[in-house]
């Protein structure tokens, strides 16, 4: 396999611009766009993610990945068409490493986008995968989860006791992003 340009690409943290930039549609499905979207996935399993945007690379193209009970889907251009239901669960974010909190999102969707090919697609999907396609669609509409997360639920995820029990830190929204703000190299 010859290395490409996406070979160097790694998943960005909170504070860099990508993440609030909205995406651009892709104009055309080519090879390019199909090693984007292995790269992402090779990205998106060894961080042990559901989902993961182009944006999320620094790449403001609509291309979105997400995979659910080992069930891989491309997503190229996609949006949401329609939204029912209501139902709050908890969420992450590889770009918001270690932080969550509870976020209302509807219990079913169904979103229009284009597959591999540049075939256009229709997908209707309920309970995680809505979530999760929701979660990715938002980032390429430059939306994180804690935009939309109840500031209550926040918490830090600070490891796990010997038996396996979840050790948590509540906090702020603004004490969360503040530690992603501190820890971003200087730009200069």
């Amino acid at each position: 396999m010859s290395r490409d340009h996406y070979d160097d690409l790694t998943i960005v943290r909170y504070g860099h611009p990508a993440l609030r930039e909205k995406a651009v549609p892709v104009r055309r499905v080519t090879d390019s766009v199909r090693r984007l979207i292995e790269r992402m996935v090779e990205l998106m399993r060894a961080a042990r993610g559901l989902g993961l945007a182009a944006n999320q690379l620094g790449i403001p193209q609509r291309v979105a990945v997400v995979e659910i009970d080992d069930r891989f889907t491309p997503l190229i251009d996609p949006e949401i068409v329609s939204a029912t239901g209501s139902e709050t669960g908890e969420e992450g974010c590889l770009s918001l490493p270690r932080l969550y909190g509870n976020v209302p999102r509807p219990t079913r969707v169904v979103v229009r986008a284009r597959d591999l090919f540049g075939k256009r697609i229709k997908l209707t999907a309920d309970g995680m995968m809505a979530r999760a396609l929701c979660h990715e669609i938002d980032h390429l509409n430059a939306k994180l989860f804690v935009d939309r997360a109840d500031e209550s639920s926040l918490y830090w995820l600070m490891g796990h006791t010997e038996e396996g029990e979840p050790i948590t830190q509540q906090t702020t929204l603004e004490d969360a992003l503040k530690v992603f703000v501190a820890a971003r190299p200087s730009e200069k």
